[in-house]
C-alpha cells in the first residue's frame, strides 16, 4: 500500500434505519442489513471496494463507531483524505464505484454527488470533518440541509437513493438471482431474458401465448421473442414492485397483509383452468413429479464427488440424513399417502410460483406471477394440481428462501444432532395463516407438504456448489418428513 493509499479513510455511514413505503417491503433495519441478491448490501458494497480500501473502511453503524471514527481522524496526517458513503446509497454498476474508490488518492478536490443531502462526499482534507463533528455526530451527512456549493459533481457514480420508495424499487425490482444458463439485462422499462437454451427461451415466451384468457391476467406478457442462433431472447415491461420473497425474509408482512396475500396466491391456484382425467392417469402425472424426478435428481447428486462427500459430512454427524435413508423414508410415506395425489383433473399450472416468482404490491393488492416453467404446445401447459400448491408451500411453509438467502445457520443439539436454524422473527404466526387458507380450499397438509420435501431433495444437485445450503435443504426435508410422519 502506497502513502497515497494510506492517507485515506472510506466510511459507510449505516447508522439510519428505514421508514415510510420502505420499511413496509424490508421492515425497520439499516441499509446495509438489506438482503439483496442472496447477500445483505453491506457485503456487496464490501465486494466493491479494492483491497487497499479494504483496510481503510470504516462501517458506521453505532455511537461507538462514531468514537472510534473521530479517534482515528484526530490519529491521521493533516493531508489524509477521507469519503463518507451513505448506507442508503445504491449502486446499480459496482463497478463504477471500485473504479471511482480507485482514483480517490489522486483526487485533489472535494466532491459530492449531488448539491443537496448528497450520498457521497470526498473531503480532500479528512480534518475537515471534525470541524463540523457536532452535525455529523448528530446525522449523517445526507441528512445535512446546507448545501455543497463548494464541492464539486461526480459524473461518474450516480447512486440510487434508497430511502425513497422509487429508488427502492427500481433498485430491487431486478433483485432474484438469476439461474447460471440466464442472463437478465434491465433498462428503466423492460427486462430481457436471454439464454443459450433456446428451447427454454421460446417455452417462456410461448407460455403467456397458450394459457387460457382467464389466466393471463396474472402473467406478465412477453414479447419480441429473437433467435439469434447460439442464444435466444425475449422482453417484457419492467413492473417496480417487489417480490415476495424479499418482503418475506425482511418481515414485511404482518397478519393482515400476508391474510390478503395468501388469499389472492390461492385464488390464482384454484382458479387454475381444469381438465377431467381419471385418477389413475394423476396418479401417473404425480409418480413422475414426485418419484421419478426425486430419484433421479438424488441420484445424479450421488453421483457426483462433491454430492458424495457432502453426504459422508450430515451422514457422519446424523445418520438419519443419509441421503439413500431420506429418499427410502420419503418414498416409505409416498406410498403411505398416494391415494391423496389422485386427483380427478389436471390444471394448467405456473411450474414455479415460489415467493422469489411473485410480484406483490401490498398496498394495491396487486399481484404478478413470472418466470413459468414455460410450454412449447398446449399439452405442456397442464401439470398436477398439487405441483404449484407444493411450490408455494415450500417458500410459505419450508423458509426456502431464507435458505436460499442464506438466512440461517446449522448447528449442533445437546444430542450432538445437526440441527437447521433459520433467521426468521415472526413468520410462525403467518405460517399458521397459510395452513389454514389450504384447508379451506379442501388440500389435504400432509401430502402437500410431502410434494413439499421432494422439491427440497430434487434441488440437491442443482445447489452443488453451496455445500451449507445443500446440507440446508437436506436438514429441511428430513424435518418436513418427521411433521408428516408424526401425524
Amino acid at each position: 500500500m502506497s502513502d497515497l493509499h494510506q492517507k485515506f479513510l472510506m466510511v459507510l455511514d449505516d447508522r439510519e434505519f428505514t421508514s415510510g413505503d420502505v420499511s413496509s417491503l424490508v421492515g425497520i433495519r439499516r441499509f446495509g442489513d438489506i438482503i439483496f441478491k442472496r447477500r445483505a448490501l453491506i457485503e456487496h458494497f464490501r465486494a466493491c471496494l479494492p483491497e487497499w480500501a479494504g483496510k481503510r473502511f470504516i462501517h458506521l453503524r453505532t455511537a461507538e463507531d462514531v468514537v472510534t471514527l473521530r479517534a482515528t481522524l484526530e490519529a491521521s496526517s493533516e493531508d489524509c483524505a477521507v469519503c463518507v458513503i451513505a448506507g442508503r446509497a445504491g449502486f446499480i454498476e459496482p463497478e463504477r464505484i471500485n473504479q471511482l474508490i480507485e482514483r480517490l488518492p489522486y483526487s485533489e478536490e472535494d466532491f459530492t454527488d449531488r448539491l443537496y443531502k448528497p450520498l457521497l462526499v470526498f473531503l480532500r482534507n479528512a480534518h475537515s470533518l471534525i470541524e463540523q463533528w457536532a452535525a455529523f455526530e448528530s446525522a449523517p451527512l445526507h441528512a445535512w440541509e446546507q448545501g455543497w456549493q463548494g464541492s464539486q459533481r461526480v459524473q461518474s457514480v450516480q447512486p440510487l437513493d434508497l430511502g425513497k420508495i422509487s429508488d427502492f424499487l427500481s433498485f430491487t425490482s431486478g433483485s432474484t438471482a438469476t439461474r447460471h444458463f440466464n442472463q437478465v439485462s434491465i433498462d428503466t422499462y423492460y427486462y430481457t431474458n436471454s439464454s443459450s437454451d433456446r428451447r427454454k427461451m421460446l417455452a417462456e415466451y410461448s407460455f403467456y401465448g397458450l394459457v387460457p384468457e382467464s389466466m393471463r391476467p396474472w402473467l406478465i406478457q412477453p414479447f419480441d421473442y429473437q433467435d439469434h442462433n447460439d442464444h435466444a431472447s425475449y422482453r417484457m415491461l419492467r413492473y417496480y414492485f417487489a417480490d415476495a420473497a424479499l418482503q418475506w425474509v425482511h418481515g414485511a408482512f404482518n397478519a393482515e397483509t400476508f391474510e390478503s396475500f395468501v388469499d389472492r396466491l390461492l385464488f390464482f391456484v384454484a382458479e387454475r383452468p381444469r381438465r377431467i382425467c381419471s385418477k389413475e392417469k394423476s396418479s401417473r402425472v404425480a409418480y413422475e413429479l414426485f418419484v421419478i424426478k426425486v430419484e433421479a435428481r438424488v441420484k445424479q447428486f450421488l453421483a457426483l464427488d462433491d454430492g458424495q462427500r457432502i453426504n459422508v459430512l450430515a451422514t457422519s454427524a446424523t445418520s438419519e440424513l443419509d441421503l439413500n435413508q431420506l429418499l427410502k423414508r420419503y418414498l416409505h410415506l409416498y406410498n403411505r399417502y398416494k391415494n391423496g395425489f389422485a386427483f380427478e383433473y389436471g390444471v394448467v399450472g405456473h411450474g414455479d410460483p415460489c415467493f422469489s416468482n411473485i410480484l406483490y404490491d401490498q398496498q394495491r393488492y396487486l399481484l404478478k406471477l413470472i418466470d413459468p416453467k414455460g410450454a412449447i404446445n398446449e399439452e405442456d401447459l397442464w401439470t398436477h394440481p398439487l405441483y404449484d400448491l407444493c411450490k408455494i408451500s415450500h417458500s410459505a411453509l419450508g423458509d426456502y428462501d431464507f435458505i436460499n438467502n442464506g438466512l440461517y445457520s446449522v448447528g449442533f443439539s445437546d444430542n450432538n444432532d445437526l440441527v437447521l436454524y433459520i433467521n426468521s422473527d415472526n413468520n410462525l404466526a403467518l405460517k399458521s395463516i397459510f395452513r389454514s387458507r389450504v384447508h379451506k380450499i379442501g388440500y389435504d397438509e400432509r401430502v402437500m407438504r410431502l410434494g413439499e420435501a421432494s422439491l427440497f431433495l430434487s434441488m440437491l444437485p442443482l445447489h452443488i456448489d453451496y455445500p451449507n445450503k445443500v446440507i440446508a435443504f437436506m436438514l429441511k426435508a428430513k424435518q418436513i418428513l418427521d411433521e408428516v410422519d408424526s401425524e
